[in-house]
């Protein structure tokens, strides 16, 4: 990617991006870095438009989203495939498809402006190994049953009634990675009874911090 010439706000966000990462202890190159800042710029300008996210500012884009994406890396099988459901803006399948850019992704959003949004990123950004499904996971299976190494969802309701649907989709050993704020506690308490039914045999909580911040935020990771 060419170099930027940033403004004020831009430069602090870069800093901020860096900065965050490496407390997550992901060390990112300058084209990645620079890929991240197109990917803001580009959000900024949809966003505008279609309001795609309540996040505008560029410091709060990187923490509240870069950031938060790329706090589950520990928890990824790195060589992929990963399934993103729900993706809205990309989050978090595009962050990651920036630092792991052989891993190929697959991003499920229904709504057509996201849909649209995340059509252009990709060639904005010239990622190539990212495939877009415009629609709703139940459509999904059986066509792709047993792809996915990791199945991410962040923010995202009603896993009473995801979760049967998407155990089909991971293969033998994969993850399902459920990302929320705080209220992930409670998640866990009432999910803990319904994984055995759904063909996931244990689950786990990880609680973290944002980096340069105090906000709270947990994902679920079932197997």
């Amino acid at each position: 990617m060419p170099e930027q010439s940033l403004s004020p706000t831009l430069e602090h966000a870069r800093e901020v991006l860096i900065t965050g990462s490496k407390i997550l202890e992901v060390v990112l190159s300058s084209d990645q870095v620079d890929r991240y800042l197109s990917y803001l710029a580009l959000l900024s300008q949809w966003n505008d438009t279609f309001n795609l996210t309540s996040i505008s500012d560029p410091v709060a884009v990187v923490r509240l989203h870069f950031l938060d994406s790329l706090a589950i890396t520990p928890f990824l099988d790195k060589s992929g495939p990963l399934l993103d459901i729900g993706s809205g803006a990309g989050f978090p399948g595009m962050p990651l498809k920036i630092i792991f850019p052989s891993m190929a992704i697959t991003l499920v959003e229904p709504r057509r402006k996201r849909a649209n949004f995340l059509r252009a990123l990709i060639r904005h950004l010239q990622i190539k190994d990212v495939n877009i499904i415009e629609g709703r996971v139940e459509d999904l299976t059986p066509k792709l049953a047993g792809s996915f190494s990791t199945v991410t969802l962040r923010a995202v309701g009603n896993l009473e009634f995801l979760l049967p649907l998407i155990r089909p989709l991971l293969q033998p050993g994969g993850k399902c990675l459920v990302m929320h704020g705080p209220k992930g506690n409670s998640y866990f308490s009432s999910l803990s009874a319904l994984v055995p039914k759904h063909g996931f045999s244990k689950i786990k909580l990880h609680e973290y911090v944002l980096p340069l911040g105090s906000e709270s935020r947990t994902v679920l990771i079932l197997s």
